[in-house]
This record gives structure tokens, sequence and C-alpha cells, in this order.
């Protein structure tokens, strides 16, 4: 299905051409593709995987451009946590800017392709593990496609996976700084975020989330004393903005992916979208 939203993005001409030359290689070809991000490292794109193509299509900017927001945080001396590595974009995306990326995946289908564009860097570590509130082990289900598997019951095979908060990874790994992470786990990132209270008090890490707008997670920003900001689309027009979100806001407009933001980062993110 063609992504409107990305057509305009890109616009026309230039998403059609990048869109029949990826077409070619995967249909013709039967060749994965290759794209160099903005960061400077290169990714393997498997051909299989329709988050790929987003990728390639828009040249690294799939999250409206929260990725090159939030590599501008990344630090040399801190770390990264990628919670939902799929085929390792993010991580990929952002190796280059930090010191190692801790590359987490717990769904089989992904790890072959995230073990190549690991090869690619000296700093990320696969950890074969889902997030989540608890440690222990659970049902991951596969859903319908590479990107969609979840702890959450969205359907598809049945496998076992081992499950870590991200306190006890921390714990474990006592020569981690952590300075960014990221969560995109379909539906269950509100419980890996609650299985990060110590790491978030110690470390006051940037955290960007596809996790869902809920008073649970207002609530959890608020003990924290995180605000919340997003690139945005408009629901009505698909106009593109940039808001620190309140309850109105997301009355009003379409919201991918959700920085939460530390106090000492506030003035910054406040700036955004003002320049």
């Amino acid at each position: 299905m063609l992504n409107l939203s990305f057509i305009r993005q890109v616009g026309p001409v230039q998403w059609a051409v990048r869109y029949s030359m990826l077409q070619f290689r995967k249909r013709i070809l039967r060749q994965d593709s290759t794209l160099r991000l903005p960061t400077g490292m290169r990714i393997r794109l498997p051909r299989h995987s329709g988050c790929a193509t987003e990728v390639y299509v828009t040249n690294g900017n799939i999250d409206w451009g929260s990725e090159a927001v939030f590599v501008q945080f990344a630090e040399p001396s801190r770390d990264f946590l990628d919670i939902g590595s799929h085929f390792g974009y993010y991580a990929t995306y952002c190796a280059p800017r930090v010191r190692q990326v801790y590359a987490f995946e717990p769904g089989a289908c992904n790890l072959t392709a995230l073990r190549q564009n690991a090869a690619l860097s000296s700093n990320i570590q696969i950890v074969e593990m889902a997030v989540s509130s608890h440690d222990g082990e659970a049902d991951f289900f596969s859903g319908v496609g590479s990107t969609v598997g979840s702890l959450n019951n969205v359907g598809g095979a049945v496998t076992k996976v081992r499950i870590t908060t991200v306190d006890s990874f921390v714990e474990n790994h006592p020569e981690i700084n952590v300075g960014l992470i990221k969560t995109d786990i379909e539906g269950h990132d509100l419980e890996a975020l609650q299985g990060m209270h110590a790491t978030v008090a110690r470390f006051q890490p940037l955290i960007l989330t596809e996790c869902e707008w809920s008073q649970a997670l207002q609530n959890l920003c608020a003990a924290w004393k995180y605000r919340i900001f997003a690139f945005t689309h408009d629901r009505l027009t698909d106009k593109p903005g940039y808001h620190d979100l309140s309850d109105d806001d997301v009355t009003k407009y379409f919201c991918k992916m959700l920085f939460l933001v530390p106090e000492k980062l506030q003035p910054a993110f406040s700036g955004i979208g003002k320049n």
C-alpha cells in the first residue's frame, strides 16, 4: 500500500524515482538495497521489509525528523539502548555518535538482517531479549510481518523469549552510561518504560518512544519531571508541525514518535519549533 504521507514528505518525483529503483532491485534483481544514513553509516535494507522500503524512499527520515533531532543529543562517552531494533535502523543511525549501542531484538526473523548491519560497526551489541516491566520469560507473537512482532497478542506464530527490564539490564552491566533510549515495540512501549525508573533517575536519558499518549504515560513523565515533545501532522490537513504536547494537542494532531525529555534538555527542545 502506498503511503501518501511519505509521498508528500519526499515529493512525488523524488519518491517515484527512489521507489522505482528500489522495486527494480527487490523484484527484478532480487537484491537487498543499501543506503548511507545521514550520520555516515551505510545500512543494508532487507528487500522483504516494508519498513526498509520506507527508510529508502525517505532517505532515512521515516519518523518525520525525529531521527535527526534524537542523534543531535548523542554523546561519544555515553550509550544507546535501542529497544525493538528490528533490522538495526536506529542502531546503525546512531552508532557513529555514541560509545556503544545495545540493540534489543527478540524476533528471530529480524536477527539475520540485524547481525548483518551490526557487523558494519564495531560498537553495536545485539541483545536477543525483549524488554518489559518485569524479568523472566514470555510469549512473543510474530504478527503478520517482521515489523509487528510483540509481547502483546498481535497474532501469528508464538515463541517463548527471554524478557528483561531496562533497570535489570543496566544493573547487570555496571560499565554502561545510558544517554539515549528508543522504544518501538508494537504496543508494549509503556511496559518497557515502566521498567526503567532507576535508569531514568540515575542517567536522565533522552527517550524516543512509539508509546501511545495516555494518562499512564503522562503520570510517568510527571514523576520523572520529563516533558513530552513530538513532530506532528494535523489530523485534518496533514500539515507537519512540532509541539510540546498537551491533551488538547493530541486530539488535533497525529504523533508518530514521542520525545520524553529530561529537565536538563527541555530548554533545547522548547527552542526546536522556534528555529
